[in-house]
């Protein structure tokens, strides 16, 4: 079942007021993905999805220089579908509370992927 159903829902979760970005209003779906994507790349998203990984690349220029608008929705559906399909997955995950075997996890991924706390 899907949480989000338009980008500007999404803008408004991840800035707006949100927990993870207060107070920061994307303008262009490029912002949005962005920041997207930024949630996604922390461990606690990392750990359990990657799906995002690339997902800038497969979206056409046109896209993400537009202005965030429900003529977005339309004109570029495959797209938009792309985008909410992982704020439905990375957006829940983030929000999570992490469990002691969660937070193993990510210490054996980041130490799997040999990244060092200290950097």
């Amino acid at each position: 079942m899907k949480k989000f159903d338009d980008l500007e829902h999404v803008a408004q979760v991840l800035g707006d007021g949100g927990p993870f970005n207060p107070d920061t209003e994307y303008e262009t779906v490029e912002e949005l993905v962005d920041a997207l994507i930024d949630v996604g790349n922390t461990d606690k998203v990392f750990v359990r999805h990657d799906g995002h990984l690339g997902l800038k690349g497969n979206l056409s220029p046109e896209f993400l220089n537009s202005p965030l608008s429900d003529d977005v929705d339309e004109k570029f559906a495959d797209q938009v579908e792309a985008v909410l399909e992982q704020a439905n997955i990375i957006i829940p995950l983030s929000e999570r509370e992490l469990s002691e075997d969660d937070l193993e996890e990510i210490e054996e991924d980041k130490k799997y992927r040999g990244v060092d706390d200290d950097d």
